[in-house]
């Protein structure tokens, strides 16, 4: 299937390339030929029309910008996770160092937007699998802090470029060779970095009947669930019983009430003492 894609790819840009060069013959030929102004309008339609089809055939710019230290993980690790160990390292990340940072199997990569960085990165990440027939391969990804805008785009076929996601989400067959790559969107375009916790998820097994529905049984725990789902203790109560001080306040106002009749009958009998 890989190689049957890799074929239809390389038909189709060369097609696209061929359609290219036509129409920019047909229309400069028009400063020598009598080629009307409407029809070499109508070409230049076509021209852009190309422009929006390799769109949808899913093309990225992953030239010198692949992560190769990221790999497929398998289903099975995504069980063997500490919530409280991955809790600490997510409060600890440090999106400025120098090792390559992980948490719940997420990678921290970073994107550099053109406009406030010295050179431009949208990273890459590249499916690498031998032996792919019948494997599903999930991606997931989520901005760290939530709330930076990024957009992903696939050089799979048909693959529509996604953008200004928090959870983002992709699963379906594995195609070995297949990139996605990241990049910044609108206003998060105007910042230095953008940091993007990411990881990929091969199927262990590549049975039909065990994977048909897998892509709707996947592990989805993102980084931020972590927190999310972090139950809030109410710390230990130290103060007096309140029933107790009730008590105490009712046994007052009884004292209270008979020390005033007391006071009351002595000052009724001092006249008939005299």
């Amino acid at each position: 299937r890989a190689v049957r894609w890799n074929i239809g790819k390389q038909w189709y840009q060369r097609r696209v390339r061929g359609l290219q060069a036509f129409v920019a013959v047909y229309c400069i030929s028009g400063c020598v030929l009598p080629i009307t102004t409407t029809s070499c309008v109508k070409m230049l339609q076509v021209l852009l029309l190309i422009g929006l089809l390799q769109g949808i055939a899913g093309e990225v710019s992953c030239d010198g910008q692949i992560i190769t230290d990221i790999k497929l993980q398998t289903e099975a690790a995504q069980t063997k996770y500490d919530e409280e160990t991955e809790l600490k390292t997510l409060m600890a990340i440090e999106p400025e160092a120098d090792t390559r940072q992980t948490v719940l199997g997420y990678s921290l990569i970073t994107i550099k937007p053109p406009n406030y960085s010295d050179v431009k990165f949208s990273p890459c990440l590249k499916v690498d699998k031998t032996n792919a027939e019948g494997h599903k391969v999930v991606l997931l990804a989520q901005p760290y802090p939530l709330g930076e805008g990024f957009c992903v785009s696939s050089s799979l076929d048909g693959f529509a470029k996604q953008c200004n996601v928090n959870e983002f989400k992709w699963c379906d067959d594995v195609v070995n060779g297949a990139m996605f790559q990241f990049s910044c969107y609108q206003q998060s375009c105007e910042k230095q970095s953008i940091n993007i916790l990411t990881k990929m998820v091969v199927s262990d097994s590549n049975e039909g009947g065990k994977v048909e529905y897998w892509c709707d049984s996947t592990n989805d725990t993102y980084p931020s669930s972590l927190i999310r789902t972090k139950p809030n203790v109410a710390p230990d109560y130290k103060g007096k019983d309140p029933s107790t001080n009730k008590e105490k306040k009712k046994e007052s106002a009884a004292f209270s009430n008979t020390a005033q009749l007391l006071v009351l009958g002595i000052a009724f009998l001092i006249p008939c003492l005299f």
